[in-house]
């Protein structure tokens, strides 16, 4: 059996301080808060079978933000887990990172500096294969999150492939 992937809906992400998680998106992205739901009221057994949460945890709040024209951003506050963890870095299994596409990497990179934001080297530009054309900087939230926002007309891997990957730039100028 067969089902047809649409495209991605939304990121989850678990935040120590939902307020600060919206207005650091707010701050950056310009996201808007589409909807709350504060406290979910569920049990032990609905924690960890269904969300694979601890038993003892709970969802303290849930917003989902509109980010431009592409994936919504969940964010979760939950209480009674470790909020004290480290994030994964990059290169660790299961780590990860989200990337936004702007228009312009160097005044986005400006932006974050100005907001005090932990920015790591770059912007970084790639000249050759099928990343070609691809402007990136990568940045941490001030719970860790690491992110990422780039920019390109076009991409290297566009020259032998008939294939493209989905921007929400392209799409939002159908």
């Amino acid at each position: 059996m067969v089902f047809k992937t649409f495209g991605m809906h939304h990121i989850g992400i678990t935040v120590p301080d939902i307020e600060e998680g919206i207005a650091f998106f707010q701050a950056v992205f310009g996201a808007v808060d589409v909807f709350r739901t504060g406290a979910f009221d569920v049990d032990q057994e609905f924690m960890e079978r269904k969300l694979g949460a601890l038993r003892t945890s709970s969802i303290k709040d849930l917003v989902f933000l509109k980010c431009g024209s592409g994936t919504s951003v969940e964010l979760f506050e939950y209480s009674g887990d470790d909020h004290d963890a480290e994030p994964l870095r990059s290169s660790e299994v299961g780590g990860i990172h989200i990337c936004f596409e702007v228009d312009d990497v160097h005044l986005a990179t400006a932006r974050l500096l100005a907001l005090g934001v932990d920015v790591l080297e770059g912007p970084n530009h790639v000249e050759n294969g099928p990343l070609a054309g691809f402007t990136w900087i990568y940045f941490r939230a001030p719970w860790g999150l690491m992110l990422e926002v780039a920019s390109f007309d076009k991409l290297g891997y566009e020259e032998s492939s008939p294939d493209r990957l989905w921007s929400p730039r392209s799409a939002s100028a159908r």
